[in-house]
């Protein structure tokens, strides 16, 4: 006998349904990740965030998908805050064939961040992530090259989503009064 035919156990299942949304949504659940997680005052406060300069060529990649990230239309808000990354890379040989040779690697991009107020300098939030890329190593150099770059590009992409979450968090947690009074 399947639940559609026991109608007792239907009303049990819709009443649980029910009764786990109105929990969730009295408990103050909202989603974490999503665009639709941001409000207008976290999208304001974003706004106001200078991404400090980081160094050589991944620096500058970085610093570039942040900017996008945190303010793509940017007004003419004037910043009130600091983020300022800094990056370490490494990469790892995983797959060995039988002539010692790598075959796949991991690209690993490390990054601590801190967010500070431009007005006293006050540290709000600070802290760091991580992103690993797989790559294959190919017989041809070139080829490796290019894969290897590949990989970098995807780990920062995702590593600057990361960031952009974490501070996001911040304007939408401890520092939701601070996002309130940003004005445009």
């Amino acid at each position: 006998m399947s639940l559609s035919d026991r109608p007792a156990a239907r009303v049990l299942a819709a009443a649980l349904v029910v009764g786990a949304s109105v929990v969730l949504g009295g408990c103050g659940y909202q989603p974490l990740y999503g665009r639709h997680a941001d409000t207008p005052q976290v999208e304001r406060a974003l706004q106001t965030v200078r991404i400090v300069n980081i160094p050589d060529r991944v620096g500058q990649m970085m610093r570039s998908a942040l900017e996008h990230r945190f303010a793509p239309a940017r007004g003419n808000a004037a910043y009130l805050y600091d983020f300022s990354v800094t990056l370490s890379e490494g990469v790892t040989l995983l797959a060995v064939d039988q002539s010692s040779f790598g075959t796949r690697a991991n690209l690993r991009l490390n990054a601590q961040y801190t967010l500070t107020r431009r007005q006293d300098g006050a540290t709000l939030a600070k802290g760091d992530a991580s992103m690993v890329s797989s790559y294959n190593v190919l017989s041809s150099e070139f080829a490796t090259l290019a894969a290897e770059e590949k990989a970098r590009e995807r780990a920062v992409e995702e590593l600057a989503s990361i960031l952009r979450t974490r501070a996001a968090l911040y304007f939408h947690g401890p520092g939701a009064a601070l996002a309130g009074t940003v004005r445009r």
